[in-house]
């Protein structure tokens, strides 16, 4: 019933109705196409990847080492694209890849251990109502930011104990492309 109403409602309000999806994973296990592919389904805004953007547009990591302020920002920005996407969403739904959380992970692979200020923006992140992780059953594909397949199975095991650990309902997908988005659309039908 409020699916009819949502729309009416100003975008303040409406953001208190909006459900958030986080589809995370490691590297190359198909976050991207899996996100792109719900919020399509769910005909509800998606919120890209914003560390992706990020490496796209810095200078080469041979040239440039990561720094701790940079995984901040991306944190940072993260959050604040959900947020911006939840109010724009006119229906319960919004599908992000990848979260604040993921990024603070990705600090710790990066130098070692985690950072007090990336964890304390994934702290202020408003509190996903799903996690669904990308499993790493499929090849790694190199493409000019990833960095190597060879940690992916340490990075998905974080992942999912993060998750668990948060208490956050999850699902884990494998299988191709449509028998993840079919598993993610039956377990929004019987979770939500």
């Amino acid at each position: 019933m409020i699916d009819l109403f949502l729309p009416l409602l100003p975008a303040d309000w409406r953001a208190k109705f909006v459900r958030r999806i986080i589809v995370t994973g490691a590297e190359s296990t198909g976050t991207t196409t899996l996100a792109l592919a719900l919020a399509e389904a769910l005909n509800c805004p998606y919120v890209p990847e914003y560390g992706r953007e990020y490496t796209q547009n810095r200078a080469r990591v041979e040239d440039s080492p990561w720094r701790s302020e940079e995984l901040a920002e991306i944190a940072r920005v993260q959050n604040e694209l959900e947020n911006e996407a939840v109010l724009r969403s006119t229906n319960r739904w919004i599908v992000a890849d990848t979260d604040a959380m993921t990024t603070a992970l990705w600090h710790e692979r990066y130098f070692g251990h985690r950072s007090d200020e990336v964890d304390a923006i994934a702290r202020a992140q408003i509190r996903p109502n799903i996690y669904i992780l990308t499993g790493d059953d499929i090849p790694f594909e190199a493409d000019d930011i990833r960095e190597g397949g060879k940690a992916r199975h340490e990075l998905q095991e974080k992942l999912r104990s993060e998750i668990i650990k948060a208490g956050i309902p999850y699902l884990e997908v494998t299988g191709t492309p449509d028998e993840r988005l079919a598993a993610v659309l039956a377990f929004l039908d019987h979770a939500c």
